[in-house]
């Protein structure tokens, strides 16, 4: 297996020597042992108190029957890469204090109760008070956004790559939609694909008060059932310039193949993944691993997303954001070892 693992730190540090290098596997292999056997799914009803779709809850969580296949996929993954340190921008994490009372003022008992929280705390159309009002919430109320590390992430990589044609499919309440599209070119595009109607709907609403509704796009189904559909906003003879996953990790895989068998993702399409080691997608990483000679990938190392404080062991978790670049089909692509 042949990935580039890009660590984003809290404190810059110089680029890895040689002898690092083992040290540094044997710690990821080490995670990916400890991480992957707690991935089993903590029940049909998030953390956040509304019902999700029961083939999402597998995914999101893991399934405790997969977390052995998964253990031995990753440690194989993680034991064959080289790691290759980065310092970017230093960002010092704070520790988050709660006042009691905002439980009182703001409940969470279904999606759209977000919604007034970020209408009284961020102004209309600022998009990155929007994004801060909706990481306050989450530190209440955990649930399933990008977060603001990541998010950043992803930003910088929308920045980078300056899609004109960007498709998400997980959009959850809007989050990373928001960051997408915040940094998208002048002209871009993002089309969304978001499962749950209610999610769909709150989406809607925050990214048009984020004032990003205009080149935001969301669609509600499952990724599979929309693909013709998103293939029809793209455009029939082109590819879109990035796509994002960031729904059910078993979806993942086959939800790429059905993406490149439509034309959506082809040569050149940078495909980026959240959640590949924690719950983990070892087969999606597997099709989309350098060797295999479809796609370059690195991953971009980073703290999963939320703390699960429901469970009495939880301990935070490592996690990483998948960076593909397709090749083309794989048949003219060279292997690289």
């Amino acid at each position: 297996m042949s990935f580039c693992w890009l660590r984003w730190n809290q404190i810059p540090r110089p680029s890895l020597h040689l002898s690092r290098v083992s040290i540094l596997s044997s710690r990821a292999m080490s995670h990916a042992a400890s991480t992957s056997g707690r991935s089993a799914c903590a029940g049909r009803v998030r953390a956040d108190g509304v019902r999700r779709n029961t083939s999402k809850s597998a995914a999101r969580d893991g399934n405790a029957t997969a977390a052995p296949t998964r253990r031995a996929a990753l440690i194989s993954l993680l034991s064959s890469r080289v790691l290759v340190e980065t310092p970017p921008s230093a960002r010092a994490k704070t520790t988050f204090v709660k006042d009691p009372s905002f439980y009182a003022e703001w409940s969470y008992a279904q999606p759209s109760d977000i919604i007034p929280y970020v209408e009284a705390t961020a102004p209309r159309g600022d998009a990155r008070a929007v994004l801060a009002a909706m990481d306050v919430f989450g530190e209440y109320y955990p649930m399933y956004k990008l977060g603001d590390e990541k998010g950043r992430i992803l930003a910088t990589i929308v920045r980078d790559r300056s899609p004109s044609k960007a498709v998400e499919v997980g959009t959850f309440l809007g989050y990373s939609a928001i960051w997408t599209a915040l940094n998208l070119p002048p002209g871009g595009t993002l089309t969304c694909v978001e499962f749950e109607p209610r999610h769909v709907a709150v989406a809607r609403a925050l990214t048009t008060y984020a004032g990003v509704g205009d080149v935001v796009t969301i669609l509600q189904g499952a990724g599979a059932e929309r693909v013709s559909d998103v293939k029809k906003i793209i455009g029939q003879d082109d590819v879109a310039d990035m796509v994002f996953f960031d729904h059910c990790k078993e979806c993942y895989l086959p939800d790429l193949r059905s993406f490149e068998d439509a034309g959506i993702v082809g040569k050149g399409t940078v495909v980026v993944a959240d959640n590949v080691l924690y719950p983990g997608a070892p087969d999606f990483l597997s099709y989309v691993d350098t060797a295999a000679g479809r796609y370059d990938t690195k991953l971009y190392d980073a703290a999963f997303e939320y703390d699960q404080v429901w469970k009495k062991d939880w301990t935070p978790q490592a996690d990483a954001l998948s960076y593909s670049v397709c090749r083309g089909p794989v048949e003219d692509a060279e292997v690289v070892l």
